[in-house]
């Protein structure tokens, strides 16, 4: 038996040792309770029962559309050996169909379930099968329910020919149905999601979410069965597929009610802080602005304060010390935001902390939720420019970074940037835009990369008050931020909760207006800027002229 087929092998009574590391496990509380082996944490294949046992509260799971049928189209020439085939899933599964839909809750919250189950014909996608999934998005829309969709499935019903090829497009469209009213859509892939099914309906799910170990792709389960000498070179696992961000999170089958339910709370809740609630900040005393300000190693880094100054923090898709952004959904007060933080590890020499292509990614996506679900953007702004390498540039991170400024000028939610290190040059530019910038006193912005010139290219925090790039400094403990963490996200908090509280009445029109207005604003005679703007040009005139002079020779 190949390591691929042992992975399709369900959950039985008649299993005493793993298939996988081969430790007794017949009676593991863990492995009776999840399908999930206490030693190796490999997942096994369960049916759709234990799955709903699984993820749902109790007894919350009422089905709907159970015997659903479709008037069959008449070219549709049903083979007999299929249609014994059918029969013997029903009496096999106790199921109707592949597909079983119906509401359940999730940590108290209604949620619509669409469920394929690998037991019935591979899971696979037919003509019932695609109606019951758009009769599931079209109850969610008119009920104003959320949509969880769990995957195990070989790909569409060969059986029925062009008429389940065409389902792909059939519950792709029916996911617009949550479009008009803001509703969330999260699916889990389990082992195996191929095939077609993978690449229609779940593949557009708003957040994507697997088991550790699944099989998924387009792979068909013949294809997966023939290249399974090959493993190696066809990595389909979840975890491949996370490395390279097509999925948001892997989630481990134990913790998976938790984390679904903990993001559609974020997600669903329409908590506002009040209006003028205008917290007062701790009493303690504060360091002074300096001058020549050297940034300590040790502060705080995004993913610190992210700990610290947000509740029920939900990361998605990944982040290694290649990018240094972090995004995910979070409360901070009452209110539900997306945040999006650099997480510059300045004791870490691995970690250049540079913006690159994939961390403005981060961005689009963030602007993208943020625009579905109507919630705020909490920036924490903490980097070393964008990281100009070639392999960038011939990425197109120059066309990235104007549509980045582009779509968040024109973001209709509230945007607010707390700078709390550094920030350089053209990598400072999308946080300028939001309708609040505050900035940690000891944090400083570089208008230029040229390290010999330090003293003449960067801007403390009153420098950019003056000039108006920030609304406000947010002053730190004595010793600065490092020394006094704790305090420091005490002070954050409560200057996000103030801001938000001040401008979550206003309307997204005036938002807009407002952030264009800002910069037509910006005082242009303002000395230390004029001297930076030019010490920046004069470093561009002599690259220009040592290209020109390299050039010649």
């Amino acid at each position: 038996m190949s390591r691929l087929e042992e992975n399709y092998i369900g959950l039985g009574d008649e299993l005493i040792e793993c298939l996988n590391c081969q430790e007794t496990i017949n009676n593991s509380d863990f492995y009776i309770n999840y399908g999930i082996c206490p030693y190796c944490d490999f997942h096994y294949s369960i049916d759709f029962n234990k799955r709903l046992e699984v993820i749902v509260d109790q007894n919350s799971f009422v089905e709907f559309n159970k015997n659903i049928t479709v008037k069959k189209p008449t070219q549709l020439k049903i083979n007999p050996k299929y249609k014994k085939n059918v029969k013997s899933s029903r009496e096999r599964t106790g199921l109707e169909e592949a597909a079983i839909t119906g509401t359940a809750s999730i940590g108290g919250l209604k949620t619509v379930i669409i469920l394929l189950d690998f037991g019935f014909l591979g899971g696979s996608m037919g003509i019932i099968v695609g109606e019951k999934i758009s009769k599931a998005f079209t109850y969610a829309r008119k009920n104003s329910l959320p949509v969880f969709s769990i995957i195990s499935s070989g790909g569409r019903r060969v059986q029925e020919g062009a008429f389940s090829l065409i389902q792909m497009i059939k519950t792709i469209n029916a996911t617009n149905e949550l479009r008009d009213k803001n509703l969330p859509h999260i699916t889990l892939f389990t082992n195996p999601s191929g095939g077609q099914v993978y690449s229609s309906f779940a593949s557009v799910a708003d957040i994507k979410f697997a088991e550790p170990g699944a099989i998924m792709g387009m792979f068909t389960l013949n294809e997966i069965n023939k290249s399974s000498k090959n493993t190696e070179k066809i990595n389909i696992s979840s975890e491949n597929f996370f490395s390279k961000g097509l999925i948001d999170k892997i989630v481990p089958r134990n913790k998976l009610r938790k984390e679904i339910s903990t993001l559609f709370e974020l997600i669903m809740s329409k908590d506002r802080i009040p209006k003028k609630i205008d917290l007062e900040l701790p009493d303690i005393s504060f360091s002074s602005l300096g001058k020549n300000i050297k940034i300590d190693k040790g502060r705080p880094t995004g993913r610190d304060y992210i700990k610290s100054v947000f509740e029920d923090f939900v990361e998605i898709e990944k982040n290694d010390e290649k990018n240094i952004s972090i995004l995910g959904f979070g409360k901070i007060g009452s209110q539900s935001t997306i945040i999006i933080s650099q997480n510059f590890q300045r004791l870490n020499k691995s970690n250049n902390g540079k913006i690159n292509k994939e961390d403005l990614k981060k961005i689009f996506r963030g602007i993208e939720l943020s625009k579905k679900f109507e919630l705020p953007i909490i920036f924490l702004v903490d980097n070393k420019g964008i990281d100009t390498t070639f392999e960038n540039e011939i990425s197109g991170i120059a066309n990235s970074l104007s549509k980045c400024i582009m779509n968040l000028s024109n973001h209709e939610q509230l945007l607010i940037s707390i700078i709390t290190g550094e920030t350089t040059t053209e990598g400072s530019l999308p946080y300028f835009i939001s309708d609040r910038v505050l900035m940690l006193e000891n944090s400083i912005f570089y208008t230029s990369t040229d390290k010999e010139n330090l003293k003449n290219i960067q801007m403390n925090a009153k420098e950019c008050l003056e000039t108006g790039l920030i609304n406000k400094i947010i002053q730190e403990p004595p010793l600065g931020a490092s020394k006094g963490p704790e305090d420091m996200s005490r002070i954050i908090k409560i200057n996000i909760i103030n801001e938000l509280s001040s401008l979550n009445y206003i309307s997204k029109r005036k938002l807009i207006r407002n952030r264009i207005r800002k910069f037509r604003e910006i005082d242009m005679s303002n000395k230390k800027l004029i001297e930076n703007v030019s010490n920046e040009m004069k470093i561009w005139r002599n690259v220009l002229k040592a290209g020109y002079r390299a050039l010649r020779n």
